[in-house]
């Protein structure tokens, strides 16, 4: 498998593969910061998977998320299609901003080789909930919390990384996905 590998502080190591890669062309903007940032952590002696917030010291840019309103499942709202998705995330009226951050999320989990992770996905600003039709959410508690999540909240539209912006329910977009949990 052809991949990136960054140095972390404790001398392991997190690899990029060449997907994530891709998938984080959703999120361009991290894909600058990831080394610095990963030369940040500290893998964990227990080989659990790696979801956390990574202090830079300045500020990287703008986090990708606003609070709103919250939402009932029926209620419309704005989706978007983002970049290498399957499904439509919801997203905020054009013109919100995301606030300034100095924290990157890395997700990572343990690879093969000892001392060594995969990254996962990242994104700047703070950790956030997999969007409710994630196939990867094992449990309908989890689910219920990530839908609870995307429901009072949402993206910042970037029509640099996402598709034309329509109106629709969070039911009309888990149909579409058929979530294991709903």
């Amino acid at each position: 498998m052809n991949m990136e590998k960054h140095r972390t502080v404790c001398g392991g190591f997190i690899g990029i593969p060449t997907r994530v890669l891709h998938h984080l062309q959703a999120h361009p903007d991290v894909i600058v910061h990831l080394s610095n940032a990963i030369s940040k952590i500290h893998l964990p002696s227990d080989r659990k998977k790696i979801e956390c917030e990574v202090e830079m010291g300045c500020i990287v840019g703008r986090g990708g998320v606003v609070k709103t309103n919250a939402l009932k499942i029926d209620d419309l709202a704005l989706f978007a299609l983002r970049t290498n998705r399957k499904f439509p995330s919801r997203v905020a009226p054009s013109g919100q901003v995301g606030t300034e951050s100095s924290t990157i999320v890395i997700i990572a989990k343990p690879s093969f080789a000892e001392g060594q992770y995969e990254l996962i996905t990242a994104w700047i600003g703070s950790l956030a909930k997999k969007e409710p039709w994630d196939p990867s959410i094992l449990s309908q508690d989890e689910f219920e919390d990530c839908l609870h999540f995307w429901s009072t909240t949402a993206l910042v539209f970037d029509p640099a990384t996402m598709g034309t912006v329509s109106e629709n329910s969070w039911r009309k977009v888990l149909a579409l996905a058929n979530p294991k949990f709903g």
